[in-house]
């Protein structure tokens, strides 16, 4: 899945560079030209001519001016045609203060060491160790512009696709867009605090009270539910289209600090097994915005 997010997000960008910058047929263009004695030549237009003593003023194809003597040119063209390809660099106008709505896929590869503790009941747990839970979410989220560089609002993710028994986080999304707006390509930072939910099950060595007095163990199940606390920031890439729509592509770490985690079942008249979970990892995302 993490794969075709990819490859999408490569479509999207070509299709957008093309959009950004496509090259046309020849196309006639007019200039005004003028032959310096140092050998340059200037092409634009002829601003302003004094025939009286030769002197003219001059505007290159650069928006760059000149005055010139007489002294300065050996002489000058007036309305001369060429050919030349023109390429197409219309800027698709963003939005500055509307509102905006969001819709799309995340890939997690959201990173967790259950810290189990062992102790002469709970011997160990078959998830010691840091490992990687890879769930797909469905991302959606609304906000609103402020003079288009500053964007606020809130953005949630929820499990599609996992093995997690529940995945979901919702927070504050502000977004700074930091590139000169003069391109169809927007540039943004993304920070945010999430509020997220975590359920899975943990296996736990326990020894087997049915066989004494033999050393033998058996794995029980229990349900982590956790929830937590996180910041989030990376970098994304606003892919801007027709009617102030556009694609977002961008990649994000976060860490989490756990706030509440309960285990269940708990065996009659015992404490269950003790977890001290830590998260971390990274994500990427894909949305559409309208």
């Amino acid at each position: 899945m993490l794969r075709n997010i990819l490859l999408l997000a490569l479509v999207l960008c070509l299709q957008q560079t093309n959009i950004v910058a496509q090259t046309k047929p020849k196309q006639v263009v007019v200039y005004d030209i003028v032959h310096l004695k140092t050998g340059k030549v200037l092409y634009g237009e002829i601003i302003e001519f004094n025939q009286k003593d030769g002197d003219l003023t001059f505007r290159d194809n650069y928006n760059r001016n000149y005055s010139l003597s007489r002294e300065m040119y050996d002489f000058f063209e007036e309305n001369v045609s060429y050919k030349q390809r023109v390429r197409d660099t219309i800027v698709h106008p963003r939005k500055s203060d509307e509102f905006s709505f969001m819709l799309g896929l995340t890939q997690f590869a959201a990173g967790a060491d259950n810290g189990f503790v062992a102790d002469n009941y709970y011997l160990s747990s078959s998830g010691n160790g840091y490992f990687f839970d890879l769930p797909i979410c469905m991302t959606v989220g609304a906000g609103k512009y402020l003079n288009r560089q500053h964007f606020v609002g809130i953005k949630a993710d929820m499990k599609l696709l996992s093995g997690l028994n529940h995945f979901y986080s919702i927070g504050a999304n502000y977004q700074f867009q930091y590139d000169g707006m003069k391109s169809n390509v927007a540039k943004y930072i993304p920070i945010r605090l999430n509020y997220g939910v975590r359920s899975s099950e943990e296996w736990v060595d326990v020894p087997d009270m049915t066989v004494p007095p033999l050393a033998n163990t058996v794995q029980e199940k229990f349900d982590v539910n956790m929830s937590s606390i996180g910041l989030e920031f990376g970098h994304g890439f606003s892919f801007i289209g027709q009617n102030k729509h556009s694609f977002n592509l961008e990649f994000c770490f976060f860490k989490n600090i756990v706030l509440q985690q309960t285990v269940t079942p708990l065996p009659l008249g015992s404490v269950g097994p003790q977890f001290n979970f830590s998260q971390a990892g990274a994500k990427l995302s894909l949305t559409f915005n309208f």
